[in-house]
């Protein structure tokens, strides 16, 4: 009678030590596909949250620049500043805005420029062009004027931008047409978030780019 209970005890220890080994592997697969959802869902809320913030700043910016305010002074490009929470705006900072006045050049531009010869004639171009925060993270996607046309103002003169072809804001008559005298204030931001690296559209190496146009 002992042999047999010893044979049965270590029955039920076999099938107990089995069930307890398949428990840890369907643990272990369960752990290995749900943390990296866990992980990707977490990233990807982190960055979402980051990209409405980077949006709300270009956005609110734009009206801003819209609305006449000079963010060539140090005050005013202080309060973009204050207005991003998880971004500086800063020359090594982690985000940047692009800020340009677009217009087209009609022939009332031209002579009032007094120019006989007017090489842009018809076309959009930069009248003015500011920037906030770090320049290296992303250019502005119609094109950038040469520094020696843009006074301490960011403005840029009528004799320049009626002529030079450097000034031309290329593709921008695709995104909006312009009337005599019209002018389109137009601000780009780009904003690094290298540590969530996910692909979707306005998502580029690592950053978000978006645009607003008033």
């Amino acid at each position: 009678m002992a042999v047999h209970l010893h044979v049965k005890d270590a029955r039920v220890r076999n099938r107990f030590d089995s069930g307890r080994g398949s428990a840890m592997i369907e643990l272990a697969l369960i752990v290995s596909v749900s943390v990296p959802i866990l992980l990707g869902v977490a990233g990807l809320g982190i960055r979402l949250g980051r990209t409405l913030e980077g949006t709300q700043v270009t956005r609110d910016v734009a009206h801003m620049y819209a609305l006449g305010t000079d963010f060539s002074l140090p005050g005013t490009q202080a309060i973009a500043q204050t207005l991003s929470r998880d971004f500086t705006l800063t020359a090594t900072g982690n985000g940047v805005l692009v800020l340009s006045r677009v217009m087209q050049v009609y022939q009332t531009d031209c002579s009032g420029a007094g120019l006989a010869n007017c090489p842009n004639l018809n076309q959009t171009v930069f009248a003015q062009r500011l920037v906030i925060g770090n320049s290296t993270l992303r250019s502005s996607a119609f094109g950038t004027p040469p520094p020696g046309y843009i006074d301490s103002q960011g403005n840029i003169k009528s004799a320049d931008y009626c002529k030079q072809s450097t000034l031309i804001a290329s593709g921008f008559g695709t995104v909006l047409s312009l009337l005599q005298g019209q002018s389109a204030y137009l601000v780009e931001g780009y904003f690094s978030m290298p540590e969530f690296n996910l692909t979707y559209e306005g998502a580029t190496k690592g950053g978000f780019y978006v645009r607003f146009v008033f």
